[in-house]
This record gives C-alpha cells, structure tokens and sequence, in this order.
C-alpha cells in the first residue's frame, strides 16, 4: 500500500514522484498545501527557464503565386514560442489574416500548438503542481473546444494566461467574470453576437446549467412551472425565464469587431473586449428573484447577474461537488463534500476562496489519505505521470499537440461546452484502454521525450530482473504490485533466457535501454498506476 502521503500527493497532483514524498514525509503535507496555494505570478524559476528555451518545427508551401491575397514564402524552421504571450490585437491580426488568407493559415495553427506544448510541459514540470491540476480543472468546467471556432481559439493563450491561472485559487465570482469577459468565451457561446434586439441565450444558459448552478437546478419553463422556494424565499433554481432575463442583462458585453457603438462610432477592429451599451438590451426585469429593472451603468446588469448565480447555494453544491469528484473519484467522501461547500459559501467574498474551500477539502479531516484510491487517471494524465515518475525531459513538439484528439482527451479537444466526463466508466472504456495503452508504449520514444532509464536504474536494481522490475514499480507506485503482477513483469524483463537486463557483455546499450523503456510503460497499464 503506497503511504499516505503518496495518496494525498497523487489526487492533488499530475503524479507523486518519490523525490515530493519524501519532501512532504519531512514537512508535512499542512507546509505542502501552504506552499502550493502561494505560487508565484508566473512559472517557476526552472520551468520558465526550460519553456524560453524551446524551439519547435513550422513547416508549410509557399503562398498560390497567381493569388492576390497574400504572399508568402515557403517556411521550414525551428522557432521559439513567438506567439504565446501575445496580446489579443495581436493575436486577433493573426486570425483575421489567416482568414483572409494574408498569411498561411499555418500561422494560426501555431499559436494553438505553442498553448498546448506549453500546457504538456508545465503539467509535467511545473513544481507547482496543484495550481498545474487546478488550471486544469477549471479549464474542463469552463470547458472551450478548439474546433468550434478559429478565432475562439486562436485567443486561447489569453484565455489561459488571463482568466484561468492568476484566479485558479482565487474568489470564483472574479474568476467567472474573467471567463465572461474573455474573447475566446464570448466567441465560442456567441455572447459576442448578442444585441439590443436579439440578445443570444446560448451563453446565458450555459453560465447557469455549467459554470454556476448546474443542471440539477433547472426547473424548466417558468411561467409555467416556478422554481420552489428555499427557505429566505430565493428560487431554488433557475428556469428558462431565467435564461432570458440572463441574456438581456449580458447583452453588450461583446468584442470590438469594427461595429458601431452608442454614439455611432465605428469601434476598432482589435478583438479585445469591449462594453457596448448600443449592444445592450435594457428589457431585463429580474433573474432568480432579483430585480434587475434598476440597475443601471455599463455592465450593471451582467455584474448583478454574476453577483446572484456565483453565491446562489446550488452554485456552491455544483462547482464544488465537481471538485471533489476530481480529487476523489466517482464515491465522493460526503464530509469532504460538506466542508467543501460550506467553505464555499463561508469566504464567497474573500478573494481565496478557492484556496480556502481546497483546505477545507484537504486539511479539515482525514479523507485526502483515508478515503479508497478509486480516481480513474485519464489517458492524458496518465501519459503525464508516466513522465513525472520516470523523471523524463519533455520537450516542445507536434507529438503531444495531437497525440490524444481522437480520445477526446487533448488539450481544448473536448467540442461540447459540458467538458469531458469525469466519471471512471467513460475512461475505462476497451477502445480507450487499449488506445491509451499503446500510446503510453510510445511515449518514452517520442521525439519530444528525453530520458534514460538506463542511467536512472542504481546498480544494485541492475543486478536481476527481480531488484529492476521491484525498483521502479515502487517508484513509480509507491509499493510492489501483487504477486501476480509482479511475476508477469519479472518474467517480460527477464526475457526467454532469464537473464538480467542490465548485463551489458550480452546486450547492447540500445537494448538495455528499450527494455527499461518497456517496463515503466507496461508498469504504467496496471490498475495500481491507472488508479490516483
């Protein structure tokens, strides 16, 4: 049985490797948590070092010489992330020239490659882990597909940069407000299409049923059955007249996209976001019993309709039920759930209060360590801890860009705005088993993967196939597997002749190596490494 702090480690992290064991056997996981909830404003020293030095493949044809769009040469170089840290004007240039075909359409693929290589990398090597799972979570619950829309995600890095890491443990009505406000949101919800005349309810909906209330707070249609009443007399919940009234009171929080604004104006053309108060209808009268009719001041309306679903209580039960799944599994341990959500409501206007509801979760009992392990890894994750416990070097690459699209489980892959499931049997599945299954055998040979297992492996795990296989199950682990297990992989690593990996005078270095490379991805499709 791993220890308790392995546990605790692994449901809070992309991986407990042993190195943060034993750092945490010696300080406490109480100093642990502190630490992590206190990361700096950008990455870690290491890991900004490592992503400023990476270069990664642009290739494509020179431009249609008899076109008169736009010229271009061929293009075949390795090129530093020019494009991550962009601002929105910038990055909005690029997507509206691609469109127009000014430049190659190559350009704006970049900007999403250089986001998703970035995101591999940190997941993997950030020292500040919690904040790398967190980010993650909050990517899934404000869940934006990158095929929807071409503009959405070509404003991903911001997305990231700006909305999702500075308030990942921050107060989650300023973290929903980002996500409202941000260009790749309000393109791929179309709030950015909403007017005065038209407002657009997809958006509106989506914020209640996803990102606030969830779905079991929906009462349908309103004027015809009402939400029941709690006990201050608040709706329990959300109907479509709610949705309406939503839509109206959001409407003119959109882009600027060269329209005109209330003094007819023609706004820039600069992607950037933008209150337009001719955009805005002035028809919305209350949303889950509060009047909004006079509420008055650009934004007013929208920022009233945030107040009232980010500390509506099943906004609470929602966003953190999710949570707890996340860290827990499919059977949530309900005290955790309980502290979850009363920290929730409890600090709903600190601006930790994300940090304070994941104390609540981690320190105010004993579940972190004594509730079953039963969280399914999915494939990404576990691609991600193979990584981090063989302490291999990921570098930036097209590999890992694509590598799991068509298990709907790469970075912004997931089309629908609900996220990816996160229940065990989704990821359990044959097909995505056995798909997950072969990428982790080709992971260590990926192009983008630097390691050697060969040079990681002590001298006294080298001398029989027993002591390698022992040690780097229970590195990778944290305890030996059962007999069963074990026997199996003894006997794949001692080969036909039962001899001894390591023994150089009989195989060749490459040879060694592969076999190495064999075994942690083998050790990496037991149940013991699939579950966190």
């Amino acid at each position: 049985m791993p220890t308790q702090n392995r546990i605790a480690l692994n449901r809070l992290t992309f991986g407990a490797r042993d190195l943060e064991e034993r750092n945490v056997s010696f300080t406490g996981l109480p100093a642990w948590l502190e630490d992590q909830l206190r990361p700096p404003a950008g990455d870690d020293f290491d890991l900004a070092t490592h992503l400023s030095a990476q270069t990664m493949r642009i290739a494509y044809a020179a431009s249609d010489p008899t076109s008169t769009r736009g010229s271009w040469p061929a293009v075949d170089e390795m090129r530093p992330f020019n494009y991550l840290n962009l601002p929105v004007p910038d990055l909005w240039t690029i997507s509206r020239n691609a469109s127009s075909q000014a430049i190659s359409s190559a350009e704006r693929t970049r900007v999403r490659q250089e986001l998703l290589s970035a995101t591999w990398m940190r997941n993997t090597h950030s020292s500040y882990q919690l904040r790398e799972f967190m980010v993650d979570f909050w990517h899934n619950h404000f869940n934006i597909g990158k095929n929807e829309a071409e503009p959405a995600t070509v404003l991903l890095p911001v997305f990231d940069r700006v909305a999702i890491r500075p308030n990942a443990f921050g107060n989650f009505r300023t973290l929903l407000e980002a996500t409202a406000t941000a260009g790749s949101m309000l393109i791929y919800l179309d709030n950015y299409l909403s007017t005065a005349t038209t407002p657009n309810e997809n958006y509106a909906r989506e914020i209640m049923e996803l990102h606030t209330l969830g779905g079991e707070a929906y009462y349908g249609v309103g004027d015809v059955t009402p939400a029941p009443r709690l006990a201050d007399g608040t709706p329990a919940g959300f109907t479509d007249q709610d949705v309406i009234q939503g839509s109206r009171a959001l409407s003119g929080w959109t882009l600027q996209t060269g329209q005109r604004n209330a003094a007819n104006q023609t706004l820039p053309n600069t992607g950037e976001f933008i209150y337009n108060a001719a955009q805005h209808s002035n028809r919305a009268t209350s949303i889950l019993g509060r009047n909004l009719s006079g509420v008055v001041g650009d934004m007013a309306q929208g920022r009233a309709m945030l107040d009232t679903i980010a500390t509506h209580p099943a906004t609470a039960r929602h966003v953190c039920g999710r949570l707890v799944r996340r860290i827990f599994g499919d059977s949530i341990p309900l005290p955790a759930y309980d502290r979850a959500v009363t920290a929730f409501r409890t600090f709903q206007n600190d601006p930790d209060q994300i940090a304070q509801v994941l104390r609540a979760i981690v320190m105010h009992g004993d579940d972190i360590y004594a509730h079953p392990v039963s969280k399914v890894r999915r494939p990404y994750e576990r691609i991600i801890a193979l990584l981090r416990t063989t302490d291999s070097v990921l570098s930036a690459g097209a590999t890992a860009t694509t590598a799991l699209d068509r298990l709907t489980d790469g970075l912004f892959a997931w089309p629908a705005p609900d996220g990816r499931p996160d229940f065990n049997a989704y990821w359990l599945a044959t097909g995505a088993n056995v798909a997950t299954w072969n990428l982790l055998f080709q992971v260590p040979s990926w192009r983008e993967v630097q390691t050697s297992l060969t040079a990681q492996t002590p001298a006294a795990a080298a001398t029989s196939a027993t002591a390698t296989v022992e040690y780097w199950v229970r590195r990778m682990i944290g305890d030996l597997l059962p007999a069963e297990n074990m026997n199996v992989l003894i006997a794949d690593q001692a080969g036909p002749n039962g001899a001894p990996t390591a023994i150089r005078d009989r195989r060749s270095a490459a040879t060694i190596e592969n076999n190495y490379r064999r075994l942690v991805s083998l050790i990496a499709t037991t149940e013991a490494f699939t579950l966190r």
